[in-house]
């Protein structure tokens, strides 16, 4: 289904909102959507069995708005609770926002706008860095790009690349429903993995028309340390590994068969994962696993010719010296 074409420039967004230990938070984050100056909206908070007071408070803001729906379920972490909420939903666009999050009040207005406009099925804004005290980062890069549309093609290529800003979050975005309806794509996040947004964007760009981004940081992100992206070494660290793989493979079936291009993003996925698990005391076996698969897909990026020769030197550096570079990395900040 077009957005487009449904109650014309008013359509419904679901939002989807998932919910676990952010008793601090979640307030804040559903009183920005509630103040919303766009009306039309469903609003699923889904309850992931959280163990704090969060919720009663999804049951208090339940009883306060009417287009507030609230699922209880047992805890299966951030993928299933997304799941649980795109279950249900009966909108024909859909948003996420994340419960330790906040939204501007203006942001679905401007961004249903784009939508209708620039006749695209996908839409993302800029976004702020919040501080875990609320307060706004001085500086945000996320923001540099300027106003552009991307083709298909032109996105999965920036996601592969990780540049243009399309290996973003899921929640800077609203989307055409048809992807997520069980009479359309019927699109899921893969449970038990981290690095979800990457699997949910892989099926979503070779899929749509048009995503049109516009630069106005409507989102605002909260950067906090006991967050899923701060914490130690656990059984989630190497999903980013499984995610890079499942990512280029359904991509190459899809027909997109630019080798650099796929062994880049492939790549990137032991990259990160070495370099956030370095300087963690990791064990010898986890090390040699990344630094395996990050030498042996580096060899593709050596032969791209669209990869900066510095971006190359640096690469080569890290598989090697995995250690002294992340040292040398951290103390220049």
């Amino acid at each position: 289904m077009n957005p487009q074409t449904n109650s014309q420039t008013n359509p419904l967004i679901s939002v989807v909102v998932p919910v676990y230990k952010v008793e601090r938070y979640l307030d804040d984050c559903l009183r920005s959507i509630v103040a919303q100056t766009y009306r039309n909206l469903e609003i699923i908070v889904v309850d992931d069995g959280s163990p704090d007071g969060c919720p009663a408070i999804c049951d208090a803001w339940e009883k306060k708005d009417p287009r507030i729906r609230v699922i209880h379920k047992p805890n299966g972490g951030l993928s299933s609770a997304r799941n649980a909420g795109l279950d249900v939903i009966q909108g024909d666009v859909v948003g996420f926002v994340d419960s330790d999050d906040e939204i501007e009040p203006d942001m679905y207005e401007h961004m249903i706008k784009t939508m209708h406009d620039a006749d695209a099925d996908v839409v993302m804004c800029g976004t702020r860095t919040m501080n875990e005290d609320g307060t706004l980062a001085e500086y945000d890069a996320s923001n540099e790009m300027s106003a552009r549309d991307f083709t298909a093609q032109e996105a999965v290529e920036g996601f592969l690349y990780h540049r243009d800003g399309m290996t973003g979050g899921i929640w800077c975005r609203i989307y055409d429903a048809r992807f997520f309806r069980k009479d359309g794509m019927g699109l899921r996040f893969p449970d038990g993995l981290n690095s979800e947004d990457y699997y949910m964007v892989s099926r979503i760009y070779p899929a749509m028309r048009k995503l049109a981004y516009r630069p106005n940081p409507f989102y605002r992100y909260r950067q906090r340390e006991n967050s899923i992206s701060h914490a130690k070494i656990n059984k989630h660290s190497f999903d980013k590994i499984t995610i890079a793989d499942l990512c280029t493979k359904y991509l190459y079936q899809q027909g997109y068969s630019d080798r650099h291009a796929l062994g880049y993003f492939v790549m990137q996925g032991y990259y990160d994962v070495l370099y956030s698990i370095v300087g963690l005391d990791p064990d010898p076996a986890q090390v040699k696993r990344c630094v395996d698969g990050l030498r042996n897909s580096a060899r593709t990026v050596y032969t791209d010719p669209t990869v900066p020769f510095s971006r190359k030197i640096r690469l080569w550096a890290f598989a090697h010296f995995p250690k002294l570079y992340w040292r040398l990395s951290s103390a220049r900040g």
